[in-house]
């Protein structure tokens, strides 16, 4: 895999759609509730993926759950402090009822395409 930092900087300068942010959101959610069925490194990609978009230009979407998943997370980046467990699991589970599974696919497979 190529330095988390590239990843990091294509993020912040590639023009992601509204879908595609939703997801990347979505993702960074489902991998601090360890519900993502991917591996360390896929995980670990995709939350490069998603503190570059955060940390460009404001994203569509509340404040609050980028600020809850940035007081959520330890020095480890895809693990939730306990005390936030449970608002983490809550806001995974209410924006998975919105969940597309092939925008999903096709928001993994846009990075995965990206990350060389």
């Amino acid at each position: 895999m190529d330095d988390l930092s590239t990843v990091y900087e294509w993020a912040r300068t590639e023009k992601f759609n509204e879908v595609d942010l939703h997801y990347c959101t979505l993702l960074a959610l489902k991998i601090l509730d360890d519900s993502c069925k991917m591996d360390y490194d896929n995980y670990n990609l995709f939350i490069s993926v998603y503190d570059g978009i955060v940390d460009k230009n404001p994203t569509p979407f509340d404040k609050k759950v980028h600020q809850i998943i940035a007081m959520s997370r330890t020095d480890n980046p895809i693990k939730p402090k306990k005390e936030y467990e449970e608002v983490i699991h809550n806001l995974r589970v209410a924006m998975m009822k919105n969940m597309d599974k092939p925008s999903m696919k096709a928001f993994k497979q846009l990075v995965w395409d990206n990350q060389n």
